[in-house]
């Protein structure tokens, strides 16, 4: 009989433990607005053709765009070399050493001479990660998966 009480003992002990959550220490620093300007360098940079874009992934990013799996530059859905990159809407939600951002871009073409200007509008969702140990501060983001996808013209 003195066994349900030092049960139930137990049981407040350790369900009081576990209600903490994790140490101050343990949550990555880093704001939306960070996130959000490393996913708006990723396009730029994807539009431009220019390899400092290849900083902004981690060595094992998977990036996917309409379907298909893209090792390089144009890595986003309806993309092209050059033209221009404008972020339509961008949501960032940051938990723990994770940030997930979506968000609706537009491209358009550099419209070179004689050529027709053409416009193209995607959505994207990206996975970022704190890295530890990756800069001189110790740790930085980097994108650790990236879909995007053409809308629909039924969408636009």
């Amino acid at each position: 009989m003195v066994r349900a009480p030092v049960a139930l003992t137990a049981a407040l002990v350790l369900g009081g433990c576990a209600a903490r959550g994790p140490a101050p220490a343990a949550v990555a620093a880093g704001t939306p607005d960070d996130i959000q300007t490393l996913v708006r360098q990723a396009l730029i940079l994807d539009a431009a053709g220019d390899r400092a874009a290849d900083t902004l992934y981690s060595a094992d990013a998977i990036v996917v765009g309409n379907a298909r799996v893209r090792f390089a530059a144009p890595r986003f859905a309806g993309i092209s070399y050059g033209g221009r990159v404008t972020i339509a809407a961008a949501t960032v939600t940051v938990e723990g050493r994770f940030a997930w951002v979506m968000l609706d871009y537009r491209w358009v073409s550099a419209g070179a001479a004689g050529a027709p200007t053409r416009a193209e509008a995607g959505r994207a969702t990206f996975v970022c990660e704190r890295r530890l140990g990756d800069d001189a501060e110790g740790s930085s983001w980097k994108i650790v998966h990236a879909h995007s996808s053409q809308l629909l013209p039924w969408d636009r």
